[in-house]
């Protein structure tokens, strides 16, 4: 990047349906996801046009499930020239994971991401930005098995996500397994 050349936004897009969030779980359990309308497949080659159209790139985060029941969403994302992300495979919160659960998820979306989109898939985003205190255990985690960059502490208070103090600028977090953005 040049010196006239800054950075003034960042454009991210959640890959995932209306009943995938966590607000839905009570009511719509995640074993019948599949008999829902599948919404996204019209929503997105309409948000790829427009975003073509004007010449912006960004990270699609993408619900594991999404890459597995519609794989050709994540290769057309690709061929768009957008950044692949990862955003959890069932839309489990991170502080209600375990380690291992945690670590489970991340190397299946890895693979399955890297396998239909072509790129080294770097950067995660917990679902419903359920990275706070008490699972900071996770980006040690995500260092470990590869990922550079985590989009998933939102500086705010919350009942269900957030870290109130958390920096609001771009910054460099240091775990005992490497560092991450």
């Amino acid at each position: 990047m040049s010196q006239e050349q800054v950075l003034k936004n960042v454009f991210t897009v959640d890959v995932e349906d209306f009943y995938q969030v966590s607000a839905f779980e009570k009511f719509i359990p995640r074993d019948s996801w599949k008999d829902y309308p599948q919404r996204i497949l019209e929503s997105l080659p309409i948000i790829l046009d427009l975003l073509d159209e004007f010449h912006v790139h960004g990270t699609f985060f993408i619900l594991g499930w999404q890459a597995e029941y519609h794989p050709e969403l994540v290769k057309k994302i690709s061929q768009a020239g957008h950044e692949i992300g990862f955003h959890c495979f069932s839309h489990s919160l991170i502080y209600e994971m375990t380690r291992d659960s945690f670590r489970d998820e991340l190397r299946r979306g890895k693979v399955l991401l890297e396998d239909l989109s072509g790129q080294k898939v770097e950067a995660f985003r917990a679902p419903s930005f359920s990275i706070t205190t008490k699972s900071l255990w996770a980006l040690g985690v995500l260092a470990e098995e590869g990922f550079r960059l985590d989009s998933s502490i939102f500086p705010v208070i919350h009942d269900r996500y957030g870290i109130p103090d958390a920096p609001r600028e771009i910054h460099l977090r240091e775990t005992a397994h490497g560092s991450i953005w």
